[in-house]
């Protein structure tokens, strides 16, 4: 075969693989010195605060979107938190799971912009830009009760 045409074909293929990546955000950790979840609990006002999962007493994700920052972060079957009260007993719930123990991660956008932050168990979900403002956040499941690890437990 031509060299010729099958560097064609690999730059081709690597053109559309990088093309199809690049509305993806990603999620970095956080360090303690840039934020915790007890500043954001404390400053929750400054942020639209979403939660997913059953209801307000078993959540298994909660996002921050900053209210300043004329980006927004958005998904299906999130909901807007109402109140700080409710805030910190989700958050009580996400520290209970032993199984999937929560951790605040920055979600960042596929040009490296900030748009928020999640505090979650979970980190296989996806993260997809919508418009140039507005990312959807999306695939975290409804509960993070651990039924799947007992079920395949080889003990």
């Amino acid at each position: 075969m031509n060299k010729n045409v099958v560097l064609g074909a690999m730059a081709l293929i690597a053109s559309v693989l990088l093309s199809g990546c690049a509305n993806y955000g990603t999620i970095t950790p956080t360090s303690a010195q840039d934020q915790t979840i007890d500043t954001l609990t404390k400053n929750w006002m400054d942020y639209t605060v979403y939660w997913t999962g059953l209801d307000t007493g078993e959540p298994t994700a909660i996002m921050f979107d900053p209210k300043s920052d004329g980006k927004a972060l958005t998904g299906d079957r999130w909901y807007e938190v109402e109140s700080q009260e409710s805030l910190l007993k989700m958050i009580d719930w996400l520290k209970f799971n032993k199984l999937y123990y929560p951790y605040l991660w920055r979600i960042v956008g596929p040009d490296g912009q900030f748009y928020g932050y999640i505090y979650t168990g979970y980190t296989h979900f996806v993260m997809k830009m919508v418009d140039e403002k507005t990312m959807m956040v999306y695939g975290i499941p409804a509960t993070l009760r651990g039924e799947d690890r007992e079920f395949f437990s080889t003990d």
